[in-house]
């Protein structure tokens, strides 16, 4: 049995096609629960509408993502457990293709193959294969990219019996969750078994997302998730490479959210000294980048800063590139 549990809050809007999707795998012992976190909008009707098609709805007072889906595995009875994303999609092949990479390794956790879509135009989603789509050992497989790879929950389908190790979701966490819950459960298996042809559709720049808009609580998440991540893998591997990044995940955060919440960037310059030299460095669209190379990117990061306080919205890059290729917009 694998379980598929999906956190909804607010979530009418894509909820149902996220269902549908989920509703037509191959995989015939499939338990779907979806946990209503306190919408106020038409979610849990929508939730209870597919009912009658075997998904089991639960409610709690809104909690956040991360006490949804705790409270969505403790109802789950699978041995194998899948948490999924109120807006994404999978192709109907995912979780026969993951069980099959896991059948005989009930210690590892099956990786897929992930593309972002945009207006709900799947079938431009790119599904280039990236250098880490490969069976790994844990800390190969997380260090396969100095900047990270990507543990979005969708991607990965896990043994029941592994997340009873790592512990469940850290409910003090809004941003990042998925990145430190990730890395626990990884070091608590064998390795990635990379399942190709299991395909998650990942819905991109949505404007009421979480990532959207980006508070002080969001980097206080981040900075704490980046703190238990350096814990996790310092604790397997204190090596240059791992060192490098940790750093390079405090890099990240420092250049977004500079110049804003002082005490916050004087935490993040703290840890980046303690990790040493990263190798990445602020980005941004071309002005950001004239703007960098004239000026630096603290000057410059002041001047878009203001922008977004008038009203100014970027448009993600994913998003800017897919209306140039397709849309036929400069």
């Amino acid at each position: 049995m694998v379980s598929i549990i999906i956190s909804a809050h607010n979530a009418d809007k894509y909820l149902a096609a996220t269902l549908n999707s989920v509703l037509q795998q191959t995989w015939p012992a499939i338990e779907i629960i979806v946990v209503n976190d306190g919408s106020t909008d038409n979610t849990a009707a929508i939730a209870r509408s597919f009912e009658n098609r075997g998904v089991k709805v639960i409610s709690q007072a809104n909690k956040g993502q991360d006490a949804a889906l705790n409270y969505g595995y403790k109802n789950a009875s699978g041995d194998y457990i899948k948490f999924l994303d109120s807006d994404d999609l999978l192709n109907p092949e995912m979780i026969a293709l993951q069980m099959q990479a896991l059948d005989g390794a009930p210690d590892y956790v099956a990786y897929g193959e992930w593309a972002r879509f945009y207006n709900n135009q799947t079938e431009l989603a790119d599904f280039t294969p990236l250098d880490y789509w490969k069976d790994g050992k844990p800390v190969d497989f997380l260090t396969a990219r100095p900047e990270g790879v990507m543990l979005q929950c969708g991607i990965m389908l896990v043994p029941r019996a592994i997340i009873e190790k790592a512990g469940l979701w850290d409910e003090r966490l809004i941003l990042f969750n998925d990145t430190e819950f990730y890395t626990r459960v990884l070091l608590c298996s064998k390795g990635v078994r990379f399942s190709q042809g299991a395909r998650l559709y990942y819905r991109s720049a949505i404007s009421n997302s979480i990532t959207a808009g980006r508070t002080r609580r969001f980097y206080e998440s981040t900075y704490l998730a980046t703190g238990l991540i350096a814990k996790h893998l310092l604790a397997v591997e204190d090596s240059p490479r791992v060192r490098l990044l940790i750093s390079n995940i405090y890099r990240s955060q420092y250049y977004r959210m500079y110049p804003h919440f002082p005490d916050l960037v004087k935490a993040h310059e703290k840890q980046i000294a303690l990790y040493g030299p990263g190798t990445i460095s602020p980005d941004g669209g071309k002005v950001f980048k004239m703007l960098k190379r004239l000026i630096g990117w603290k000057l410059a990061n002041r001047i878009q800063s203001f922008f977004y306080r008038i009203g100014y919205k970027p448009v993600h890059p994913g998003l800017k590139k897919y209306k140039e290729a397709v849309v036929g917009e400069s």
